[in-house]
Order: structure tokens, then sequence, then C-alpha cells
């Protein structure tokens, strides 16, 4: 199972490689849009050197023509590493762009996934990954947790080594109901992650064993000190 960071505010994700289990690092237009006017290949080059040599990089294309988004693709690719995953929804300009670049042996991550036959299609077309788009799913009435076992059965059934990356989440149980329903990745904010270690509960719990340590060995103490 693969655990990704989905953001590109490079505080953020340095604080979150440290303290989480991550595998990758995903971006799109709208996550570097929130960063402001910052210089587009120098801060990518900075997120890819924050994941190192052992996390990969998903960094998607803009244009809505095959002929752009190979451009595009091939950009990304000299500009950042050929290990890069090109991210390219998966729509009629989209799919025959993952199809030639998955010949050419690029990495892509086919996004904009919402329905079951969009990730089939992405996975015979070469993807590596598929990203299935959870909360939008949801917020459009459908039902999520079914196009994810839906193409992990597809997927389990030709012995493909794409893998569902899903994404789009804005709750905790939808990232484990992507999980349970047979997602192998997640891409996920740093913050809901934060959210879920900060439950008053957890600080509840940790407050009550650090008091009765201290009723038997006195205010203050710790471990080390004994």
């Amino acid at each position: 199972m693969e655990l990704m960071l989905d953001s590109a505010k490079l505080k953020a994700l340095e604080a979150g490689l440290y303290s989480y289990p991550v595998a990758g690092v995903t971006t799109n237009p709208s996550i570097l849009k929130a960063e402001g006017e910052v210089p587009l290949w120098e801060h990518l080059r900075q997120v890819k050197a924050l994941c190192g040599p052992r996390r990969s990089l998903h960094v998607q294309v803009v244009s809505n023509t095959t002929k752009g988004i190979l451009t595009e693709a091939e950009r990304i690719r000299a500009r950042l590493g050929s290990d890069v995953y090109i991210k390219i929804p998966v729509s009629p300009a989209g799919l025959p762009a993952i199809k030639t670049l998955a010949q050419r042996g690029a990495r892509v991550t086919a996004t904009a996934v919402y329905t079951s036959l969009q990730g089939m299609l992405a996975a015979m077309a070469g993807a590596g990954y598929i990203a299935v788009y959870f909360n939008r799913i949801e917020k459009m009435g459908e039902d999520p947790d079914r196009v994810i076992r839906e193409i992990a059965a597809f997927l389990a059934a030709g012995d493909s080594d794409a893998k569902i990356l899903a994404a789009s989440f804005h709750r905790q149980d939808q990232l484990v109901r992507a999980y349970a329903a047979g997602a192998q990745s997640a891409t996920v904010s740093p913050a809901l992650l934060d959210e879920a270690l900060r439950a008053p509960c957890i600080e509840k719990a940790v407050a009550d064993f650090a008091a009765d340590f201290e009723l038997v060995h006195g205010s203050g103490s710790d471990m080390t000190a004994i």
C-alpha cells in the first residue's frame, strides 16, 4: 500500500515527508495556482528535490489536444527527469497521449477518472497509476467505492501492474473507504493527515498516560530520568 501527498507547498511537504510514510507527491495546475506566481520549473525542481530518489513526483499537463499533451509531457520529462510521472486526464485527447507515452517508455498517471470504464481504458493504454476522484464522484451522487472495486477487479483479472491512486478527499473516512475498496495508493493533503492524528481523544489518551506516570515517578519525570 502507498500514501502520497497532494500538495506543492514546500514547508508542508517537508514536514509531511518527515512525519508520514510517503511514497510520492502529486501536483496539478490548481495546486500550483495556490502557490501564486512562483517560477514554475524552479518550484517543481524544489518539490522533486524534497521527494529524493525513492519517492515519485507526478506533474500534470494542461493542454487539451493530444499533440499539445505530448509536447508538454516531453518538456516536463526534459526539465524534471524521465522518472517523473506525467498526469494526463482520461479524455478523448488524453487517452491516445497516454498510449503513445507508455509506448515510449514514459511513466504515466491517468487522472480525472470518474468512471470504471475510464480506469479500464487507461490501464489498457499503459498508465502506471489510475487516479480516481473519490469525493468528486460522491458529490455527483455516484458510488466511488464501486468504481474502485470494479477497476481493481479488472486489473486483477488482467494481471495488470497499474495501481489505483485514489484522490480527491475531503474526509478521513473517504480515505479509509478507498483503501478498503481496493485502492493500492492514495494521495491526500497533508492537512487531512494532520487532522487524523490530532483528534481530542488521542490527545486525552496521551495526557492520561503521562499523568499516571507522574503519579508514580514524580512530576516532570520521563523514562530517561529513571
